[in-house]
């Protein structure tokens, strides 16, 4: 009796696990759609406010707002003493160097720059994650990582060889570059803090002394010049700090603790997608077969990631690619 009770609690753990990374998915879709519309706002907030202005403010209603939700939750306010280093570390990088550097890097750069080097996050972060935290992906879930790369490049370049291969690279996509290993790092040392409080806590406070590191800069640099928004602007940043903010970075947390950071990012390639649309609806811009087909790899690509032990174990599959496992 005892051998088919614990098969059936096993069986019963395993749908629950399953459930539940199932509505982390769904969340991370969500983010990654809310981050598609997003630069549109940086776009508009950029011509009123400095990169150090729009990362302090954002993220002094962003910290607060997630401090007050744990504490209606009935969590302290207060973070634990060996939680301090990690949330230091999530705040400057995560926070602070990300956000400054993307948001210059767009007054320097273009869009399409910045989603073409997006889309070589999922690759560091797989690789610094099997670095500094020995998390392991199998080859299925490597091959989800280039296909879903391969297919925000035709996604972001319409299917064009010559936008790849004469790639304008400027200052301001070193900056995009050094931008996805601060958020990495970012999210390897969210996953650490994770573990000893909630989500909300950790991006609430992470949030907060990133507000406060940036402003230090700001105001070292005179960078850092909070002025009036008319209402339009007003919109955008209330965008960023609702959607893109609260929602979207509690969203990711979540995400890389129930998930794991390597499978997280995977997501982040679901955004040139919905910039796609974003220029269907808005922009009347046309969606020919080769945007479809970029948009059907990317998915396909997100798919393995995200299900590559069901793949692996699949009876069709597993007898041809049981041999390629390390």
């Amino acid at each position: 009796m005892g051998q088919p009770l614990f098969v059936l609690w096993r069986i019963r753990m395993e749908e629950t696990e399953s459930k539940n990374l199932r509505g982390t998915y769904l969340l991370l879709i969500l983010t990654t759609a809310i981050w598609g519309i997003q630069p549109l706002c940086i776009k508009w907030l950029v011509t009123t406010w400095s990169p150090v202005t729009i990362t302090a403010m954002r993220y002094i209603f962003i910290g607060t707002a997630l401090i007050l939700i744990a504490m209606s939750r009935g969590e302290g306010c207060i973070p634990r003493r060996d939680c301090l280093p990690g949330l230091l570390v999530m705040g400057i990088t995560g926070i602070g160097i990300n956000n400054v550097l993307q948001f210059t890097g767009l007054q320097i750069s273009t869009v399409t720059n910045c989603t073409l080097i997006a889309a070589a996050s999922p690759a560091i972060t797989a690789f610094m994650a099997a670095v500094f935290i020995h998390e392991r992906m199998n080859i299925v879930a490597w091959a989800g990582i280039v296909i879903s790369f391969i297919g925000a490049i035709v996604v972001v370049s319409h299917g064009s060889l010559d936008v790849v291969l004469h790639f304008d690279f400027n200052r301001g996509d070193i900056f995009f570059f050094l931008a996805q290993i601060a958020w990495t790092i970012y999210s390897l040392a969210g996953l650490r803090v994770m573990r000893r409080m909630s989500a909300a806590l950790v991006t609430g406070w992470a949030g907060l002394i990133g507000a406060a590191v940036t402003i230090g800069y700001g105001l070292v640099t005179d960078e850092f010049h909070a002025v009036w928004l008319p209402m339009p602007l007003l919109a955008s940043f209330a965008y960023t700090v609702i959607f893109g903010g609260i929602m979207a970075m509690l969203f990711w947390n979540i995400g890389v603790k129930n998930a794991g950071p390597s499978v997280t990012s995977i997501f982040q390639n679901i955004t040139p997608v919905v910039g796609m649309i974003g220029g269907t609806v808005l922009f009347a811009e046309v969606i020919g077969i080769i945007e479809l087909s970029g948009a059907l790899a990317i998915f396909i690509g997100v798919y393995l990631t995200t299900h590559c032990h069901a793949v692996i174990n699949h009876k069709f599959v597993m007898p041809h690619i049981k041999k390629l496992l390390p």
